[in-house]
């Protein structure tokens, strides 16, 4: 029951990284949300302890919340020329074929960041990153939570909407002297 519990409490990190950490100009690794965990833990009776020699009740870590605060949402759509949006994106565009081929056959197998207006002034290769290495952390700390399966898939073709989202463009235009727009999408 406890080491489940720590194990729990330590792979939450490697899912927060992915999908709360992007490269700034400062620091590769830069934390764009606020994180207050809480931990949860079962305390002996202090009697009991008592009784067995011990001034000190033992204690074991039961559980913990966490709640993030403050995403910075922009950094999806907009980064510098240096910076990097969220890891997960990256880690997406390295995570293996035949499992790009499961989640979007037709935009991931073979994409690069070049492919997405909202990772294009980076790379996924870039220096002090093995986003490939990152994403097999982050799916196996994703599992750990239960998001494996359909619900796994589901959040990964959500990131690939947003991507395609990315790539959409909007035109005026007047047809008949009513102002409308047209939408495309950049082919990749």
């Amino acid at each position: 029951h406890g080491s489940d519990t720590v194990n729990r409490v330590l792979r939450a990190n490697p899912v927060f990284e992915a999908f709360g950490n992007a490269k700034t100009l400062r620091n590769d690794n830069s934390s764009r949300f606020g994180k207050f965990t809480q931990l949860q833990f079962d305390v002996e009776d202090t009697s009991y302890a008592n009784l067995n020699g011990r001034a000190i009740p033992s204690c074991l870590l039961a559980g913990s919340k966490c709640i993030t605060y403050l995403l910075e949402k922009s950094r999806v759509v907009s980064v510098s020329q240096g910076e990097r949006t969220y890891h997960i994106f990256y880690q997406l565009l390295e995570a293996p074929n035949e499992i790009k081929k499961d989640i979007w056959e037709e935009g991931l197998v073979g994409a690069s960041t070049a492919d997405f207006n909202y990772l294009s002034t980076s790379s996924a290769q870039e220096h002090g990153f093995d986003s490939g290495e990152e994403w097999i952390e982050t799916v196996d700390a994703l599992s750990t939570f239960g998001i494996k399966g359909d619900a796994f898939f589901d959040v990964m073709r959500s990131l690939c909407i947003i991507l395609q989202l990315g790539n959409l463009t909007f035109e005026p235009e007047v047809v008949y002297g009513e102002e409308r727009s047209s939408i495309s999408s950049i082919e990749a």
